[in-house]
């Protein structure tokens, strides 16, 4: 049988032409109902089956026309229809003469048997020729109009309601673009190949640039390198694979410094399940990870603190003893040279152990600064030995020192972690071999000159330089250089603490610093130190002594019993009458047999039982108008625990000299 298909829509016609086609039928389609009427005309078909909604021609104007035709009139005609519908548009529709109005849609095989009763009525002569639809035009139109002005009202109210779904889907979705764009946290949406299609604002400004500059390209963090190939494919892995990647990611700002990022990647699927898109979720935790690296840091420091004070107070105590003992014999008359160096050379490394120790104790910031004249120099050559073992073998460690240099006033330790920083900081700008060198000249600032020497005020100063011939620095390094936990080392190879405490020592001792480096040309640190005022040598802490002795009673409380041994022999050698006992119990037991005075109580800090400051107490709930020098091992951060500050209380700081010991004992006397 041959069937002319009529419908605007190439997919309803392809559908209707499997159908018919799986029966035998050929077919011939048209696209509206003109078409319709201009290939029935050329050759007949023996069944049409029409859509009623298309252009040009619409179903009802085809099938009116089709009636009229005498030629066309007793094929019949089907009306498969998805849009006119309803009880009223079939009666029009079979009052214009057609077979059957079928609804779409319709399962193939009720579509099929359909078709075939109307072939079948209509071989049976069930379905003849009508008289043409009504000829008069005006009662078509009525009809014609009332259908469609009923079908465009029901379209109308469907389309508002469509639009009005719309509305409310659009404004869902405005409602989520808004919500996504204000959010916190930075936001990615990339296709499957990781290209950007979207990024909200908060990612803008987490990473600097600007919408366009992103969008259309592949995230940076998968391009800077930062990121090894590993990691990258550890983290697409489980996302092609439908799971969630979560991890931290190191990402550059688009001025250039790195950002840490906490990320979770998870994949978006469509409507089939398949995998489309990619959304990214990005926290900036830099400022995080500074704080708990701050932090981390400074339980390290803590912990070397507690360990160097607990160490400094035995290895002191055992100094002391080294030290003293080795200055007795040296008063010995008559002792022969070569015994003589010896005891030298033992005194000497004793007082070296004692500078390490307050170095080590320094650099854990346990030990308060104790400033004295000191030749830079000297301290200088002093430190060479240690500093060349800080540097490679290929790097050249020069000295420069200037003649006739003033003195200043400072810590000999400080001076000690000013140069160990500084070398550290040009080492490692070094990529191999070079040199580094330290140079010292006086200085004068003048009125005129102050603002070029960092604000100082008019002066004699002693400059310390420390050069290398390393990378040098950026601008933005040389800005940041000096704060606290700053680095541009890798991870785990520095703290950012070195140069923050380099100048924070030469603030406090009324000092300045400049710095000036360009890349590919090294650094250099020039460093001004206030010089030394000899009218300020009644102050001066490492003013010579007095080693006089006395005839006055001193009460002696010392647990360790080898210094209790060195300190009663030195002290009896000086003519002062001692009472010594190595824990304070036995001390109070001492002091309340002993039936004269006692001037002086040399105590240590602490002591089993009992700390030196309760001692002092309970001695005074029996007696009065003794005087108390206390000594320690122990570091300043202890010493303040127990109540006991060196501004308030007279203190001797172990290891000490007999020159020492003496003077101080009659200066407590005498004050």
């Amino acid at each position: 049988m041959k069937i002319l298909l009529v419908d605007d829509i190439a997919s309803n016609l392809k559908l209707l032409e499997i159908v018919l086609g799986s029966q035998g039928h050929s077919t011939r389609r048209a696209l509206n109902g003109q078409e319709a009427l201009e290939a029935a005309r050329r050759e007949a078909p023996d069944l049409i089956i029409s859509d009623i909604l298309m252009p040009v021609l619409d179903g009802y104007s085809l099938c009116r026309a089709w009636m009229e035709d005498g030629a066309l009139a007793r094929i019949p005609f089907i009306f498969y229809t998805a849009t006119y519908q309803s009880d009223e548009d079939e009666a029009f529709a079979l009052s214009l003469g057609a077979a059957a109005f079928l609804r779409k849609p319709m399962e193939p095989d009720a579509f099929l048997r359909q078709v075939k009763d109307v072939v079948a009525r209509t071989q049976a002569g069930e379905i003849r020729p009508q008289d043409p639809a009504p000829t008069d035009e005006g009662s078509f139109l009525k009809l014609y109009n009332e259908r469609l002005i009923q079908k465009l009202d029901q379209r109308s109210q469907t389309l508002a309601r469509q639009v009005e779904e719309l509305q409310r889907a659009e404004a869902r979705l405005r409602l989520r673009s808004f919500a996504l764009d204000a959010a916190a946290n930075g936001i990615l949406i990339m296709d499957r190949q990781g290209i950007v299609e979207w990024a909200n604002q908060a990612y803008l400004e987490l990473t600097g640039f600007e919408r366009r500059e992103i969008l259309g390209s592949r995230p940076r963090f998968l391009e800077s390198g930062t990121r090894k190939d590993g990691d990258t494919r550890a983290m697409w892995d489980p996302q092609a694979s439908g799971q969630v990647w979560r991890g931290e990611i190191q990402d550059r700002h688009k001025n250039g410094m790195q950002r840490l990022f906490q990320t979770a990647i998870s994949p978006v699927r469509g409507e089939g399940g398949a995998i489309t898109h990619f959304i990214g979720i990005m926290q900036d935790i830099t400022e995080q990870r500074r704080i708990e690296s701050e932090l981390l840091q400074s339980q390290k420091m803590e912990a070397l603190g507690r360990l160097a004070g607990g160490v400094a107070h035995d290895f002191n105590n055992m100094l002391n003893v080294i030290l003293i003992n080795s200055e007795i014999p040296l008063d010995t008359p008559g002792l022969p040279e070569p015994a003589r160096r010896r005891l030298l050379e033992i005194k000497a490394a004793a007082e070296r152990s004692a500078d390490l120790t307050r170095q080590l104790l320094a650099f854990s910031r346990k030990q308060a600064a104790q400033p004295r004249r000191l030749d830079l120099n000297e301290a200088v050559e002093e430190n060479r030995k240690m500093l060349k073992r800080m540097i490679e073998r290929d790097i050249e460690l020069i000295v420069h020192p200037g003649p006739g240099l003033r003195e200043v006033f400072i810590d000999p330790s400080q001076v000690s972690q000013l140069l160990t920083n500084l070398v550290v900081n040009s080492r490692d700008a070094l990529p191999g071999a070079g040199s580094i060198s330290i140079e010292t000249q006086n200085v004068q600032v003048e009125d005129t000159s102050a603002l070029i020497f960092g604000g100082l005020a008019p002066g004699n100063y002693v400059q310390l330089t420390v050069s290398d011939t390393g990378c040098g620095m950026d601008t933005f390094t040389l800005a940041h250089i000096f704060e606290p936990f700053f680095t541009t080392k890798g991870e785990g190879k520095g703290t950012g603490l070195g140069l923050s405490m380099v100048y924070g020592i030469i603030k406090q001792n009324g000092g300045a610093v400049s710095v000036y480096s360009n890349l590919g040309l090294g650094t250099s640190f020039k460093i001004y130190l206030p010089a030394y005022d000899s009218q300020d040598a009644l102050g001066d802490p490492a003013a010579e002594p007095s080693a006089r002795g006395g005839d006055e009673t001193i009460l002696i409380a010392e647990d360790e019993q080898p210094m209790l041994d060195v300190m009663r022999l030195v002290l009896e050698g000086k003519g002062y009458k001692v009472l010594a006992a190595s824990n304070p119990i036995d001390t109070v037991l001492l002091a309340a047999r002993h039936e004269g005075p006692i001037h002086l109580l040399i105590t240590d800090v602490v002591m089993p039982g009992m700390n030196g400051k309760e001692l002092q107490h309970r001695l005074l709930e029996a007696r009065t108008g003794f005087k108390v020098l206390f000594i320690s091992g122990y570091t300043g951060d202890i010493l303040a625990k127990r109540g006991l500050m060196r501004e308030e209380t007279h203190f001797l700081q172990k290891p000490f000299r007999i020159k020492d010991l003496l003077g101080k004992v009659r200066e407590v006397l005498e004050s």
